[in-house]
């Protein structure tokens, strides 16, 4: 018996992988196993890939190879995988992170058609598996679409970077994960291979580049060390949405819901008597003479919303559980008006309780202002020998620190997405070598501060046989592989740092490189998640390593584009 290799069809987005080709029936699950569990022998080429029939006998010995090459820690908690170049997340596609994943290890609910008879040692029974799984993966595009999917995303990875990928395994792991994150607890480290800007034929990072920079005393870095840049840079985004960002002290909608719900229900056990007025707290604050408390203005706005609806729709309400995500459902099919309107009375509930703890906040901040200040003397003393806090944290744009290697050097430039579908991000003009950033709205998005530290380890050649000899000498293109340590974690950080800032865009990179030919490599763009560090579960670190596709050999460099 063989195993049936058919090509499936489904909803999908054309993409050209660097393990596929250009061929649409080289982008699927099933030819990337193939790639995964091949014995390669070469590097970058997918011409030894046969698509001729696997034998069901040999399939045990795939799968090993797939998970030997793929995973790199897996426990009940989490899985570390490295991840191939040209792979995205999720979605639409017909290859994934997700949908490997799947594949790998399936949930329950997806071996529902095997039979107790079935072994692995059967050859039917490996054929109607393989069958069964490619079908039933095909139509997923993320992890709600089933209910006992095992894994949660932590964080990403862009569909053309490799390396690295932490995924959790349940709700608490994943969430333990994301804090960390969240909180700039987790530490990351690329690997990349860069090249000079247009037709240049010098080595990327010469010393000229080097002697042009300032160099700062290592204090210039403490306001981001601290986080307290990242602090100042949230703060601000929370006052400029005017309330409409999360906050200490926000409430989304499920959370409003559960309020509205859990005064109903206390409701009704008090026999219709208003639980909070029967138990003297409703407007305590107010016969103090003091501002209303945030459960003042909950128990108000629940008060005013309800008296909208029938004692018939509450109980209509209530019957259909806590999940807020079921009575929306419920309510969008329903044909009352007073049900069906009931989504958008719990928007406006969530808008007008969180404006109104936004402005408590404010107010509580700046009467501590104002009760902390002090006289007007020790200020000025203060004001003589304090440097504005704005003069810290402006640093130029390209940098070297005092006592750190001699090839080390930082990038600091704020980066926004434009949105509208636009796929790249726009870096601060000031910042931004010209010509780099063409197209450079009038109007700037929101511009997150963003630094990044990156060491120059070699520089040389590689070979382009497409490239002209005018553009590249003999053709061969200067290169530099360099060591990238993200302070922040912003979208295509490193990408646009590198290109428009630094003037040396990733080798392979179409969208910083203005040109649709991914260079000397011809197939991927060399950017390389070679480690996390970050605390788990319990508080522990870990430390998960991805092998480095980019390897210096003598005066040369390979580059594996299937890693």
């Amino acid at each position: 018996e063989t195993m049936n290799w058919k090509n499936l069809e489904g909803a999908s987005i054309a993409d050209n992988p660097c393990w596929g080709g250009p061929e649409p029936h080289r982008h699927d699950l099933q030819y990337l196993l193939r790639v995964l569990g091949g014995s390669r022998s070469k590097l970058n080429s997918t011409e030894h890939i046969t698509e001729d029939p696997i034998s069901a006998s040999s399939y045990a010995a795939l799968m090993d190879r797939v998970i030997s090459r793929l995973i790199i820690y897996n426990d009940d908690n989490y899985i570390a995988i490295h991840k191939p170049a040209d792979l995205r997340m999720d979605g639409p596609h017909r290859a994934t992170v997700h949908k490997l994943l799947l594949y790998l290890y399936p949930p329950p609910s997806m071996l529902h058609k095997t039979t107790d008879q079935d072994t692995a040692a059967n050859e039917m029974s490996c054929q109607r598996r393989h069958e069964h799984l490619l079908e039933s993966i095909a139509p997923l595009t993320n992890t709600s679409d089933l209910k006992d999917d095992p894994f949660r995303t932590v964080h990403q990875l862009d569909y053309a970077t490799s390396g690295v990928l932490l995924m959790g395994k349940h709700r608490k792991a994943a969430g333990a994960a994301c804090i960390s994150f969240q909180e700039r607890r987790a530490k990351k480290t690329y690997v990349a291979v860069v090249t000079a800007n247009g037709n240049s034929n010098e080595l990327p990072f010469g010393k000229d580049f080097f002697e042009s920079m300032p160099i700062l005393p290592e204090s210039s870095l403490k306001p981001w060390a601290a986080g307290s840049l990242e602090k100042q840079y949230r703060k601000k985004r929370r006052r400029d949405t005017d309330g409409k960002g999360t906050f200490n002290g926000y409430m989304p909608e499920h959370a409003i819901f559960a309020k509205w719900r859990g005064y109903m229900i206390k409701k009704k056990k008090a026999g219709g008597v208003d639980a909070n007025k029967r138990d003297g707290k409703l407007d305590a604050s107010s016969k103090n003479g003091k501002q209303p408390n945030q459960d003042d203005v909950m128990s108000q706005l629940i008060q005013s919303t309800t008296q909208h609806l029938t004692p018939q729709a509450i109980d209509e309400l209530l019957s259909i559980g806590p999940s807020w995500k079921k009575v929306k459902t419920h309510c969008d099919n329903s044909a009352k008006d007073d049900i069906c309107s009931w989504p958008s009375t719990v928007q406006r509930m969530t808008m007008e309780y969180n404006q109104s703890t936004a402005a408590a906040a404010a107010a509580t901040t700046e009467d501590e202002k104002t009760t902390n200040q002090p006289d007007n003397k020790a200020k000025a003393n203060n004001d003589e020998t304090k440097q504005p806090e704005s003069s810290t944290s402006a640093l130029p744009p390209l940098f070297r620190i005092q006592n750190e290697e001699c090839d080390s050097f930082y990038i600091c430039a704020s980066i926004g997405e434009v949105g509208d579908g636009r796929f790249d991000v726009l870096v601060d003009p000031s910042a931004a070598l010209p010509s780099t950033q063409p197209n450079t709205p009038s109007a700037l998005p929101e511009m997150k501060p963003s630094l990044t530290r990156c060491t120059v380890l070699w520089r040389g050649y590689v070979h382009d046989a497409t490239a002209s000899s005018s553009a590249k000498e003999e053709g061969r293109v200067p290169v530099a592989k360099v060591v990238l340590s993200p302070w922040t974690g912003r979208r295509h950080q490193l990408r646009v740092h590198l290109s428009r800032v630094a003037g040396c865009p990733i080798l392979g990179d179409v969208a910083y490189t203005g040109t649709n030919d991914r260079g000397a490599v011809g197939s991927r763009m060399c950017l390389h998640a070679k480690e996390l560090v970050i605390p788990l579960i319990g508080g522990q670190a870990h430390t998960f390593t991805a092998k480095d596709p980019f390897v210096i050999d003598n005066d040369s460099i390979q580059i594996d584009n299937f890693c």
